[in-house]
């Protein structure tokens, strides 16, 4: 037959496509009477795909001697379990390790194995004995033969675990894999290591691994954790490097023992956050990335953790960036211990799939679907019984498979730049330009230039820090002068890596900062706005200032109404400065506004670049994007409030650049209720919705 290949997250064989929308269910951890009333419910909830791991250690007898068909324990019926999952129409995915985790003694391994660290010899030779003697099993079963295995996953969730074995790995002693690689990266050259590392070593034995705890406080937000000073940057920035490709490692060693042992079908690696394992490097050594998503009640969560809101989006919006696509290898559907998220109700799962729906997931494999070891909110018990969270499970995979996400190109126009580096070591201004891109409801794609390739959109916004390295400044420019609009806010890059000032972009350095007293008018040409919140207790910023600039100016214009809050005092005239510019470079143009980034001052420099919106919603806190089905041309709105109910909510269309014909009528419809929204003429460029607290609307015009 035709090879078995994945594409945008769907299985594809023989003119068949199998979507990755699936759940874990671990027959090990069930009696086999159990097994059909479990695939029972799974089959009525409409569910075609499922996945488990399989512990080596459980099946291992002794060293050498495996029982993958029940003769010593029905549970380890490996065999079995994988016959009846075809005998009732289910395609599986498999995760035999070597690592599971799964709350299992050792996270899979045995005791022999347990004691060496994963890209230690000693364990790569106990794995690839186990990883060739449980693929004598599965082989039969690959779709590709006739059976129904369609994908396999190479290790689970790899890291260098440092806290365990850094010595042995040569974090802290003079001799290990982490002073090998660094020796590559530097070319052996010891000088090169020196300057970003700010260190007099005389050899690669001194280096040292430098990373978490001692710099960052773990209890704080993501994007607020306090992290290194500037003087360890880049030891700091190493360390994160070296997690990647510890993780590559081992998932390349695995996926090419799965092919020596004849696997045909797609393999694929996952990891918990693509800021850690380097989704990008690892897509170049397996088919498929997944991402592990977890999130607190409603994503928000009730406590300070890093499982925020920001957090989940970006990372699906990262993965989507890096790879074209966010697929969830784990996709929260229960939890242990339930004390770190306290009760979630049925409406927090559909809420949660929906959101991150909205901003780009392609697809997931709930984790877990069959509930084990009191694994909390799970919609399928031990006994084949459903509960309260059933309905809401069922209804999300309905809406799925009419929503098609796998299918969906995000129409929008702009990028936001994420350097990985910034991110762990200097992040700049990232996440109040992340946090003003939602706030005016701006759709946008994440953008990592360390891919090598431009972005793809027509603007691209500069979040990061005040250096960059040279290379991907020489990139940026590249990116402006073939075409590309690029937004700078207060943070740019000014220096290269390596601490030296460089201009690659031309950009003009303020003269001075200058504190303005609020309301406040930006202007640009005959283009004006107003602010009058933001900044120190919402009455006072600062903006840069330029007494000439190149290019056409941004000017601010301080009104008379602007008085100091504690002599009530103004200003007794008018007083307009220079604040930013633009300037045409190429077939592109850059625009820098001296500001910290607001809504308002995104939606500015949208308009001064020529950026069109697709789609925004005139309330406050309701977010909007919209999709393009590939295949059949059809749209797919997503409203999403995060809050309490909300009336009148007015969904504004760009009627173009979406193909809309005001000449004609067109109905929407809802996927996720139902219901039909006909509208014509001038009407076709907005829609009056009224939207409950913590829910998604899903909205479909059908295509020609």
């Amino acid at each position: 037959m035709d090879s078995v290949k994945v594409r945008n997250c769907v299985i594809e064989f023989e003119g068949k496509k199998i979507p990755l929308i699936s759940g874990e269910f671990h027959y090990w951890r069930n009696f086999p009477d159990q097994w059909q009333p479990i695939l029972d419910r799974i089959k009525e909830m409409g569910l075609k795909v499922i996945s488990t791991y399989i512990p080596w250690n459980f099946h291992e007898l002794e060293r050498g001697v495996y029982d993958f068909t029940g003769k010593t324990h029905p549970r380890r019926n490996l065999q079995g379990f994988v016959e009846l999952l075809k005998e009732n129409g289910f395609y599986l995915i498999v995760r035999p390790g070597p690592y599971i985790y799964s709350e299992w003694p050792n996270g899979g391994p045995p005791d022999y194995a347990v004691k060496y660290h994963r890209l230690d010899p000693n364990f790569l030779d106990c794995s690839r004995d186990y990883i060739k003697n449980v693929c004598k099993v599965l082989l039969p079963f690959q779709v590709s033969r006739g059976g129904n295995i369609i994908m396999l996953q190479a290790d689970n969730e790899p890291y260098p675990p440092v806290e365990s074995f850094g010595d042995e790995m040569g974090c802290f002693r003079d001799r290990g894999i982490f002073k090998e690689w660094l020796k590559e990266k530097y070319e052996h050259d010891i000088s090169r290591l020196n300057e970003l590392w700010r260190s007099n070593y005389k050899s690669f034995d001194e280096a040292c691994f430098y990373f978490h705890e001692v710099c960052v406080d773990v209890t704080r937000p993501m994007a607020d954790r306090l992290l290194p000073h500037e003087k360890y940057y880049w030891r700091y920035a190493d360390s994160h490097e070296f997690i990647g490709w510890y993780a590559r490692k081992i998932v390349e060693a695995v996926a090419r023992w799965f092919k020596e042992a004849g696997v045909e079908v797609p393999i694929y690696g996952n990891g918990w956050s693509p800021y850690y394992q380097d989704f990008y490097s690892l897509s170049e050594v397996v088919d498929l990335v997944g991402n592990d998503i977890y999130p607190l009640e409603y994503i928000k969560g009730n406590k300070i953790t890093e499982d925020e809101w920001l957090y989940h989006v970006d990372h699906v919006k990262m993965a989507r960036g890096e790879l074209g696509y966010c697929w969830s290898a784990e996709f929260q559907s229960g939890i242990y211990p339930i004390r770190f998220t306290g009760y979630l109700s049925p409406e927090h799962f559909k809420y949660v799939a929906f959101s991150l729906m909205a901003n780009g997931l392609t697809g997931w494999n709930w984790y877990m679907l069959v509930n084990r070891d009191n694994w909390y909110n799970c919609p399928v018990n031990e006994w084949g019984r459903d509960n309260e969270y059933f309905d809401a499970h069922k209804e999300i995979v309905r809406v799925a498979q009419e929503v098609k996400p796998w299918q969906l190109e995000e129409l929008t126009d702009i990028s936001l730049l994420v350097y990985k580096p910034h991110r762990v070591i200097s992040p700049g201004n990232w996440k109040s330009v992340f946090y003003a891109l939602n706030e005016a409801d701006i759709g946008f794609l994440e953008y990592n230039p360390q891919t090598g390739e431009l972005p793809g959109t027509r603007c691209l916004i500069y979040a990061g820090s005040d250096w960059l390295p040279l290379s991907i400044q020489e990139q940026l420019l590249d990116y402006v002068e073939n075409g590309g609009i690029l937004v700078l806010f207060n943070e740019f890059p000014e220096r290269d890596e390596y601490g030296r000032e460089v201009n690659v972009l031309g950009l003009q350095l303020p003269e001075g900062a200058r504190p303005v007293i609020l309301p406040v008018d930006i202007c640009f040409d005959k283009h004006r706005i107003k602010i009058d919140k933001a900044g120190h207790i919402e009455k006072k910023v600062n903006f840069f200032y330029y007494r000439t600039v190149m290019g056409e100016p941004i000017i601010s214009a301080v009104s008379r109404e602007a008085k100091e809050i504690l002599v009530d005092i103004g200003a007794v005239e008018e007083k307009s400065f220079i604040i930013g510019y633009r300037k045409k470079v190429g077939k592109g143009a850059i625009i820098h506004i001296g500001s910290n980034p607001s809504a308002s001052l995104v939606k500015l420099a949208l308009y001064i670049g020529g950026i069109n919106w697709h789609v925004k919603a005139s309330t406050p806190g309701v977010l909007t994007s919209i999709y393009r089905d590939r295949e059949n041309g059809s749209l797919i709105l997503y409203v999403n409030n995060r809050d309490e109910v909300t009336k009148g909510v007015e969904i504004a269309l760009q009627s173009e650049a979406l193909g809309l014909d005001a000449a004609k009528s067109a109905k929407w419809e809802e996927i996720t209720s139902s219901g039909e929204y006909e509208v014509s003429g001038e009407d076709i460029k907005r829609l009056q919705l009224t939207i409950s607290g913590n829910t998604v609307r899903i909205i479909r015009y059908p295509g020609k």
